[in-house]
């Protein structure tokens, strides 16, 4: 009996111990938000693979139709980590004290304007010298509908337009709409340009329209990046860095491998399951080629010296635009300055050890 007796004990202590360690290797439930647009793909296929879990991680996905709308569940808390764009970045570093956590996708090709093939806008291009590629003039363009999302990316190549021309935002009508809905409105007749972002850009080539410009031909320096609420990553560094560490991960994958057959249809996969929108294979490897990721290596680099690095930069040139352009405060933009929204101490700490 005493032999059966301290088994028992023995057993006990066994699964006492046991039970707290099974507790830590419980992933941990991180909310991330996302937009309908490349920068998600990373960890929807790292979900796939289950590479959040193996970093101790259960990323929870949710769907944002904009930058700014972002933001604004911030406060309540909807997540803590995630990706965006410049619209992103500037309300939330003016309003809602974000940190900057990495740039992850260069957007020189990403993001365009059209017009119809008998736009009066195509008749003049290079109308201002330093910006050679960029169609339009200011009789051509002045009084012009143009449809876009505003506050985001699109926005701002569409002002970085206007003020190559020597127009202002007063001189046209600006619509404001959903990107769906652009290309929806474009088609049937409404509106004179439309200011989109991939994979609705391809759309707009495969309907005859013309790019007028991009963030390329306009010069301005945008980049998707992963951004986080500040106090919340400053209380979770190691968590911050899991979460960089699986996302630079398929940033990996997709340098080494490129849009591969295997890549390409997992890619119209996400498209069609997380972003609701169905794609070729050939629009899907276009994608890919658009939105080239930076490597681990590279995000650093871009960050590095924090507020006087080159992510940072760009994102006060584009404060100071979109300031000059009245959506924003000149206190606003000098608080904005002020404020510490770039950090390279998660990337860091991700980079500690080498990405599986």
């Amino acid at each position: 009996m005493r032999r059966y007796l301290a088994l028992a004990l023995t057993l006990a202590f066994v699964l006492a111990q046991a039970i707290p360690a099974l507790a830590q290797d419980k992933p941990v439930k991180v909310p991330t938000c996302w937009m309908d647009s490349s920068e998600a793909f990373n960890i929807w296929y790292a979900k796939k693979k289950g590479w959040d879990k193996e970093e101790g991680l259960d990323l929870e996905m949710l769907m944002f139709g904009s930058g700014p709308a972002q933001m604004e569940a911030l406060p309540a808390k909807q997540w803590v980590m995630g990706g965006t764009g410049v619209g992103g970045v500037l309300i939330g570093g003016m309003r809602y004290d974000i940190s900057l956590l990495a740039p992850a996708i260069d957007e020189a090709e990403v993001n365009a304007f059209y017009v119809r093939a008998d736009s009066p806008i195509l008749k003049t291009k290079g109308f201002n010298p330093a910006y050679p590629d960029v169609y339009g003039s200011p009789e051509s363009v002045k009084g012009k509908t143009i449809l876009l999302t505003s506050q985001t990316t699109v926005h701002y190549i569409v002002g970085k337009w206007l003020e190559i021309l020597g127009l202002k935002e007063s001189d046209v009508k600006i619509t404001n709409m959903e990107q769906p809905s652009i290309v929806a409105a474009f088609e049937k007749g409404i509106g004179d340009v439309a200011s989109v972002w991939a994979p609705f850009t391809f759309t707009c080539e495969s309907r005859g329209w013309v790019k007028a410009g991009s963030t390329g031909t306009t010069k301005a320096n945008t980049a998707t990046v992963l951004v986080g609420d500040k106090k919340w990553c400053e209380a979770n560094p190691q968590l911050v860095a899991k979460f960089l560490r699986v996302y630079f991960r398929v940033s990996d994958v997709m340098r080494k491998e490129g849009p591969s057959p295997e890549m390409v249809k997992a890619y119209q996969e996400f498209m069609n399951d997380f972003c609701g929108t169905k794609m070729s294979a050939e629009d899907a490897k276009k994608e890919m080629e658009v939105h080239p990721r930076w490597t681990l290596a590279e995000a650093i680099k871009l960050s590095a010296g924090d507020n006087d690095s080159p992510i940072a930069k760009w994102q006060v040139q584009a404060a100071a635009f979109f300031t000059s352009m009245g959506r924003f405060s000149p206190a606003e933009l000098e608080k904005f300055k002020k404020t510490d929204l770039v950090t390279d101490k998660y990337l860091k700490i991700a980079a500690e050890k080498p990405l599986p």
